[in-house]
């Protein structure tokens, strides 16, 4: 069991590939965030602060990873990396956690959105001083971009966990990178969703909308998890899903 909760869409980045810019600008409530922590399922497992803005940058941040602490869950973010003040602090509150880095190049995370890349790595670095490096876990989105010099990078540091995510297909997120986006055909899906058919993560978004992942980003075209496992099964896409890399045939994303 995994579960996700979107507490920001706000960033002080801009990322080309973050549907999040275009997405209303706000930070959960209090309120909100209580009542999704009263609806998780029991049992200890991660929750993760995350979402398509820069968790730290809520004001409620640290009130919220204690709160999950408190609930019996193992509290866990992703972060730029830009706002880290303290990193004693997060090594303290989180047994592990996400960075997210793209590349070394500096003109290259300029382009991209991703700013301030010299003050991240050097905040990598103070946050791998406070907690052994594998408690820190990078996340990169592919995007095309070489990836050789970063993961050499971070294998001279000791970070041994590393997650690479192909781009994004889905119309919710390609519409900002048209050159980069693919059309897919009915071949090219399984139409089985780990997601769905295991029902082992919970995704809330910013608004406490509960859905089965963090890959559906207009919840307009959202009806249930039920229907999407009754259009699955009756070998149709439904439009929140279309493009998603969890039902494209392997070698099709």
């Amino acid at each position: 069991m995994f579960a996700q909760i979107e507490i920001t869409t706000i960033c002080n980045y801009r990322c080309f590939y973050c549907a999040g810019r275009d997405m209303p600008q706000e930070h959960m409530t209090w309120d909100c965030f209580e009542a999704v922590i009263a609806r998780l399922p029991p049992g200890r497992y991660a929750v993760s602060l995350q979402g398509e803005g820069e968790p730290m940058a809520h004001r409620d941040f640290w009130r919220m990873a204690a709160r999950v602490e408190a609930a019996g869950k193992i509290p866990y973010t992703i972060t730029n990396g830009s706002l880290i003040r303290d990193p004693r602090r997060l090594a303290a509150a989180f047994p592990t956690l996400g960075v997210s880095l793209d590349t070394l190049d500096p003109a290259e995370a300029e382009r991209i959105g991703r700013l301030r890349l010299r003050n991240v790595l050097r905040n990598l670095d103070r946050l791998a001083a406070c907690m052994a490096p594998d408690r820190i876990v990078v996340h990169t989105v592919d995007y095309g971009q070489p990836l050789g010099p970063l993961r050499a990078w971070l294998g001279e540091r000791g970070f041994r966990h590393h997650v690479v995510q192909a781009i994004q297909q889905k119309p919710d997120y390609s519409y900002r990178y048209p050159a980069l986006a693919k059309l897919y055909r009915p071949s090219d899906y399984t139409y089985a969703c780990r997601r769905v058919d295991r029902r082992d993560m919970r995704y809330f978004d910013v608004r406490g909308t509960e859905m089965p992942c963090c890959f559906i980003k207009d919840a307009r075209q959202f009806v249930s998890t039920d229907h999407i496992a009754e259009e699955l099964a009756a070998r149709r896409v439904p439009p929140c899903c279309a493009g998603c890399r969890e039902i494209l045939a392997p070698g099709r994303t």
